[in-house]
């Protein structure tokens, strides 16, 4: 059985600035859940991206022009 270590994802520390109301938000939520605030910044940026994704109709091509998703 792995360890929780090995179980981890790499991560990359950054510096974000957050509206005073989103980061008490999120500082509420990553205690009620006990994960880092990082944590849970990475979990809903993947969701959006994930939503994104199952959600985009066109792209843009070479040229800079929208053309439905294939």
């Amino acid at each position: 059985m792995r360890n929780k270590a090995q179980k981890r994802q790499k991560f990359k520390k950054t510096t974000i600035i957050l509206p005073y109301d989103l980061w008490e938000s999120l500082r509420i939520e990553s205690i009620k859940r006990n994960i880092s605030m990082g944590e849970l910044i990475a979990k809903k940026l993947k969701e959006l991206e994930e939503l994104r994704q199952k959600t985009t109709i066109m792209q843009v091509d070479e040229e800079g022009l929208l053309k439905p998703l294939e």
